[in-house]
């Protein structure tokens, strides 16, 4: 989150409410004021991630993030391996909307 951060402060340098955001992390936590000075970098791409579905339960999905940086917007898809539970789980809650 902190690297998001940055990255909106490089580009909205003078947003004031992000300003304000940033003096009161700053001054509130020497943590937060750490991971800011190592200037962290968030890159977007793949991960997996495990979603808890109120019926279907526990679904292991590939998580991939596309930036676009123009219009401060990211595109998350959501997709399963093949043959694999989430498949099966998601093709029965798909059955169960029609």
């Amino acid at each position: 989150m902190v690297a998001r951060l940055r990255r909106a402060a490089d580009r909205y340098p003078h947003d004031p409410q992000l300003t304000a955001l940033l003096a009161e992390l700053h001054a509130g936590s020497e943590e937060f004021r750490q991971i800011w000075e190592a200037r962290p970098i968030h890159a977007p791409g793949h991960r997996t991630k495990t979603l808890d579905h109120p019926e279907a339960g526990a679904l292991r999905l590939k998580c991939d993030v596309l930036l676009v940086p123009e219009d401060d917007q990211k595109v998350v898809l959501m997709t399963a391996d093949p043959g694999s539970p989430a498949v099966r789980a998601l093709r029965g809650l798909a059955t169960q909307a029609t």
